[in-house]
């Protein structure tokens, strides 16, 4: 329809002559005509991007007070930044800059008996040398135990 409109234009034909004939409005071969220069080759021009909601400044006191307080909810963030957004805003912000919220692990209160041989330990071992240290080898696995299902802990 638009190379219609547009090769009628080029031809000489009032836009009023276009639309009756089109069976189009005014407003609607007239918008064409003006868009037809800007077009390649017909193509559709891309749209405008949504405008942001918020600010760099706004953006920049968000991230600084996230970094500050990483287990803030979107609620607290919102009322300590003074910021008059929704909490997906926030998330839309904090995902641009690779911060995302997590599931945090239950791990069982360290005790004070646990505190007390870790102590012991330390204060054992702390007379070791660079050496002797090389020689321990050190492992971050964790026992497996069969039918234990997805029990936190």
């Amino acid at each position: 329809m638009r190379g219609k409109i547009a090769s009628k234009a080029s031809k000489g034909c009032s836009q009023r002559h276009i639309a009756t004939q089109l069976k189009l409005t005014k407003s609607t071969v007239q918008y064409t005509i003006v868009q037809d220069e800007l077009r390649n080759e017909g193509v559709s021009l891309p749209r405008t991007a949504r405008r942001k909601s918020y600010n760099d400044h706004d953006e920049q006191i968000l991230l600084q007070h996230i970094r500050l307080n990483p287990k803030d909810t979107y609620e607290q963030v919102i009322i300590a930044c003074g910021l008059r957004y929704r909490p997906t805003t926030v998330k839309t912000i904090l995902r641009k800059y690779g911060i995302s919220n997590w599931r945090a692990k239950r791990r069982p209160e360290l005790t004070e008996a646990h505190a007390a041989a870790r102590l012991a330990w330390c204060l054992a071992y702390r007379g070791w040398t660079a050496e002797e240290w090389g020689l321990v080898v050190w492992s971050d696995e964790c026992s497996v135990e069969r039918g234990r299902g997805k029990r936190g802990e």
